[in-house]
C-alpha cells in the first residue's frame, strides 16, 4: 500500500464541457493480429527494446487476463492470431505458460525473465487493424481482413521469405 501511494503536487483546473467530453471517450486497444515462427500461444508475451537485450514492459501475474479469462490469443484464419494481451513489434515470449504464470505470486524478477525467453525473433508478421471497437464481429472480420491480405491495416512487422534457387 505504500508503493502504491503516490502524493504528489499537482495543479488542478476546472475541466470544460469539451475536455469532458474527451475523457468520456472509450479508448480501446488495437485489433493486432500476427503470426508466428512457432506455436507460441500459450506462452506469456514481455516487451523488450528495439535492441532485444532489456526487458521494458512485463505483466504482473494478476494482469495476464482478459475478460475474466487467461489471455491466450484468439485464433484466426491460415496460423494467424489476435492479441489479447498487449504485444508489439519487439515482443517475445517467455517459457511460462499462461496458467503457470497466472500462478506466481509476484513477477519474475529481470534476470529470471531474460533467462527464460523462448525465443528473441518469434514474430513472422504483425499488423495493426485499427481498434477492436470498430469490429462488431471482430473475429469473422478480422478472418475477412486476412483473406484479403490486410487492406487498411498498418503492418508492423513482415519477414520476407528466401527462396533458394538450385
Amino acid at each position: 500500500m505504500i508503493l502504491t501511494s503516490c502524493h504528489c503536487s499537482q495543479k488542478v483546473t476546472a475541466q470544460t464541457p469539451v475536455e469532458q467530453k474527451s475523457f468520456q471517450q472509450k479508448v480501446t486497444s488495437p485489433a493486432l493480429v500476427y503470426k508466428t515462427r512457432k506455436d507460441y500461444s500459450q506462452y506469456v508475451p514481455v516487451m523488450m527494446n528495439a535492441e532485444k537485450t532489456k526487458i521494458i514492459s512485463y505483466p504482473h501475474p494478476t494482469d495476464i487476463y482478459y475478460k475474466g479469462n487467461l489471455a491466450y490469443p484468439t485464433p484466426l484464419k491460415n496460423g494467424y492470431l489476435l492479441d489479447n494481451r498487449g504485444i508489439g513489434p519487439n515482443v517475445v515470449f517467455l517459457n511460462y505458460t499462461y496458467e503457470a504464470y497466472s500462478q506466481l505470486k509476484k513477477p519474475l524478477s529481470m534476470e529470471q525473465m531474460l533467462n527464460n525467453i523462448l525465443d528473441k525473433d518469434p514474430l513472422y508478421e504483425l499488423w495493426n487493424c485499427g481498434s477492436r471497437a470498430g469490429f462488431k464481429d471482430e473475429v469473422n472480420e478480422l478472418n475477412l481482413l486476412i483473406d484479403k491480405s490486410f487492406p487498411d491495416c498498418n503492418q508492423l512487422v513482415k519477414e520476407l521469405k528466401v527462396q533458394l534457387r538450385q
